[in-house]
């Protein structure tokens, strides 16, 4: 059997969570057209992720290798980030991708990391160089290029979908600052099972408010196996490959084999979805990957 390197590995496990998670997207368009809403979208995917997150940390806390013995403190920041982290920001990606294309969607999402630059300007005081402003710009140069000929034929619904997914990016982009340095002290693993936990609870108390329960059994047959591939393939197997791949290869690295994301993400919306871009729609996913990857260096 052949021995694969840290590095082969890190890249294999990278590529897998930017696949895995690009696919989220084109799945998320194909339930919509089964009349399912994109809270019930949420509540379906999180009892399938939610459910193996729970077995995990049950498992883990039976064999004695994780423990709960934490403070106030702790738990109050564990259970705001199941909230902020994954509750809030995936409601307002799904919402949002009800009224945008999976394309438009998964470009917005992938500016994340200059978001995480403003955050850590404005809170940490760290200073943006010059290449990093320009990195900055180019990015969002690159996002209102894509956003504008869809502007043009469906101003309000566009306006409002990219609106939203940005502000799931940001809340992702707020997260991830606080994880990089609360998680040290508890553990990844044990950490992103309490945080996912915790995040289907809030769903269940979103949809016990808003929805009714009944009406999860009423869909095709076919919205419960994308919800299962959604659950596991889009979301845990991402959340796992994606720590394994930082851990073989180290963040920035990582980052780079991460770009391929979008470019799945594009490729299945024209396959899949039908879903075309323009010339300046092109030049505008080639800017933002450009100005993203900058930043990432």
């Amino acid at each position: 059997m052949p021995e694969f390197s840290n590095t082969q590995k890190g890249i294999f496990f990278t590529i897998l969570g930017a696949w895995a998670f690009a696919f989220k997207t084109i799945l998320a368009k194909l339930i919509y057209q089964y009349g399912v809403d994109p809270l019930s979208l949420l509540c379906l995917r999180l009892t399938v992720a939610g459910a193996i997150f729970f077995a995990v940390l049950l498992i883990n806390l039976l064999r004695c290798k994780w423990s709960l013995k934490f403070g106030i403190k702790s738990w109050s920041i564990i259970i705001l980030l199941g909230f902020c982290g994954y509750y809030l920001c995936s409601y307002l990606d799904f919402k949002g991708l009800y009224f945008i294309d999976a394309s438009l969607g998964r470009m917005i999402l992938f500016l994340y990391p200059t978001m995480v630059v403003l955050i850590n300007a404005v809170v940490n005081k760290k200073p943006i160089t010059k290449a990093t402003a320009l990195a900055l710009v180019v990015s969002y140069l690159g996002l209102t290029l894509m956003m504008a000929p869809q502007v043009r034929i469906k101003q309000n619904s566009i306006l409002l979908g990219s609106t939203l997914v940005f502000l799931s990016a940001l809340i992702y982009a707020f997260y991830l600052t606080a994880v990089d340095k609360f998680f040290k002290d508890v553990g990844m693993g044990l950490f992103i099972s309490l945080i996912m936990c915790f995040a289907t609870i809030f769903v269940y108390i979103h949809y016990s408010i808003a929805g009714n329960f009944s009406v999860l059994f009423t869909f095709n047959p076919i919205v419960y196996i994308y919800c299962l591939i959604l659950g596991v393939f889009c979301t845990v197997v991402p959340i796992y490959a994606m720590s394994a791949g930082i851990a073989f290869l180290g963040a920035s690295k990582a980052a780079m084999y991460n770009m391929s994301g979008p470019i799945v993400t594009l490729l299945m919306g024209a396959l899949i979805l039908h879903e075309r871009l323009g010339p300046i729609e092109i030049l505008g996913v080639i800017l933002i990957i450009f100005g993203v990857s900058r930043i990432n260096n």
